[in-house]
């Protein structure tokens, strides 16, 4: 059975919310470090169990997630990288790892979205919720949440990245004109 953290299941434990699969898996590839892309997926169980959660819900939630594909899928999927869980595609993976280029983040990001049939989108007015881009940085790029921010600013200030105030305080990040 792989080794638990027990101060980071503790710190799990501590949340109000029963974490789903998905949560889970984020979480842990945030907080547990491992080798390599994804978490192993007995690992997400391991820890499952640690927190009393219902390992049978848990692993029926994995399996239903679960997709080999390559590529961003719609919803809340999760993917196997050859026997390991992550939120994010092998492509992702693949492509950014050795990157702290946040406009390159963006522009792969920005890859999955798709309009609906018949619908034409402004590629130009896309954008990534400035959390989920600092969260891809952190898990693909193993990069501190803080250390993900200052890039972010930086990245910012030197025109790589443009930050969007949207109908509320979260931001979104998108490319500048030029670069779309």
């Amino acid at each position: 059975m792989t080794a638990v953290d027990s101060d980071l299941a503790d710190r799990l434990s501590h949340h109000d919310d029963y974490f789903t699969a998905t949560k889970l898996v984020e979480y842990l590839e945030r907080h547990h470090p491992v080798e390599g892309p994804g978490i192993p997926r007995d690992l997400v169980e391991a820890y499952a169990e640690e927190l009393d959660y219902d390992l049978d819900r848990i692993r029926t939630s994995l399996d239903d997630r679960l997709t080999d594909a390559r590529t961003w899928q719609p919803g809340e999927r999760l993917y196997d990288l050859d026997g390991r869980v992550s939120i994010y595609p092998a492509s992702w993976h693949e492509r950014l790892a050795e990157t702290t280029d946040l406009a390159e983040f963006v522009r792969v990001m920005l890859e999955s979205v798709r309009a609906p049939e018949g619908v034409e989108i402004d590629r130009g007015e896309l954008g990534i919720n400035q959390d989920d881009l600092l969260t891809a940085v952190e898990i693909i790029a193993d990069v501190d949440r803080g250390a993900a921010r200052d890039l972010l600013r930086s990245q910012r200030l030197d025109g790589s990245l443009v930050l969007y105030a949207f109908q509320n305080p979260e931001e979104i990040v998108r490319l500048p004109e030029d670069a779309v």
